[in-house]
């Protein structure tokens, strides 16, 4: 953080020095123009191959180019280190998302791999009731879903930007979400998503695509909302769009950070501090998404509290 501070007042010092050494050389130039001026109009009457028409069309000339050349220099110039300064502080960011990111999945990897070692090793050095085994295992099995969870979400985020071909097909997204929510989180006990769909919406979609944003959307909706609290999704039609909502009573998003938590590996607070779990890649891999089948998101407040995430997507996608 220190070297940062550095950096940017170095960065602010050198524009500073280059704009007061530009405005120091327009000042001269001009001034050795009106010196040059006031020169020929006293050696007149000695050299009489000027007029005095003639000395000050040269001066005109001499004060036009000047200001030309130093208003073209002077705006290439400013482009230039607002160029500079803006791909400084861009590095500088993706910077600190990466490393956020890198201690994010340090944190998410460590806590069920340090479950996973302990109940095998309670398992291999125990002698347990059944009932005692059966739970051990389930838990082991939650912890390697969510190992399993972590890494398909940075290879979907990977095959996304680079290689991810979209299979496009007409689908029930009215079936295709109830079925979702009934195998997902109702075998499960997860009785806080419910569903409300509009009867047989169809729309061209990419099938395993949908079902990746669907997860992202309702697991990053539990994640900030309150324990019990509900989380509903709804699918309407308008205006030959497909609506897709997911509803939640969380902590709510900050008009300011709405459009940043889209961005890859963006999280809001600090990562040291954070108590929530996660990468920052759910809504980006929601928003490459929607962006693929042409559609929007939207984010909006909720009342009283808590966030709506709404996508829309043509349902005549071609």
């Amino acid at each position: 953080m220190k070297n940062i501070k550095i950096y940017r007042i170095l960065h602010f010092v050198i524009m500073a020095y280059m704009l007061t050494a530009f405005a120091w050389w327009a000042i001269l130039l001009n001034k050795k123009n009106e010196q040059n001026y006031h020169l020929k109009n006293r050696i007149l009457h000695i050299d009489k191959s000027y007029s005095v028409q003639d000395i000050e069309l040269e001066y005109r000339k001499q004060q036009k180019m000047i200001i030309g050349e130093g208003l073209v220099f002077g705006i290439s110039l400013l482009c230039g280190l607002f160029l500079i300064n803006k791909a400084f502080w861009t590095e500088i960011k993706a910077n600190k998302s990466r490393s956020n990111f890198l201690l994010s999945v340090t944190h998410e990897l460590k806590t069920p791999i340090a479950s996973l070692n302990l109940i095998n090793k309670t398992l291999a050095t125990k002698n347990l009731p059944p009932e005692k085994n059966k739970a051990l295992l389930k838990a082991a099995g939650e912890e390697g879903r969510r190992i399993e969870s972590l890494v398909n979400n940075i290879l979907t985020a990977a095959q996304i930007e680079q290689s991810y071909n979209y299979n496009y097909e007409t689908t029930n997204l009215s079936e295709l979400i109830a079925k979702y929510i009934q195998r997902t989180y109702k075998l499960n006990n997860i009785s806080r998503v419910d569903y409300d769909l509009s009867e047989n919406i169809n729309a061209k979609v990419d099938h395993e695509a949908f079902v990746s944003l669907l997860n992202n959307l309702i697991s990053n909706a539990i994640k900030y909302a309150p324990d019990e609290s509900p989380i509903i999704v709804s699918l309407r039609e308008s205006n030959n769009n497909v609506v897709l909502r997911v509803i939640d009573q969380g902590i709510g998003i900050s008009d300011i950070e709405k459009k940043q938590v889209l961005q890859k590996f963006y999280r809001i607070g600090n990562e040291e501090t954070r108590e929530s779990k996660g990468t920052g890649l759910g809504l980006f891999i929601v928003q490459q998404i929607v962006s693929a089948h042409k559609g929007t998101i939207k984010l909006m407040n909720n009342a009283p509290t808590g966030t709506i995430i709404e996508v829309r997507i043509p349902n005549n996608l071609k």
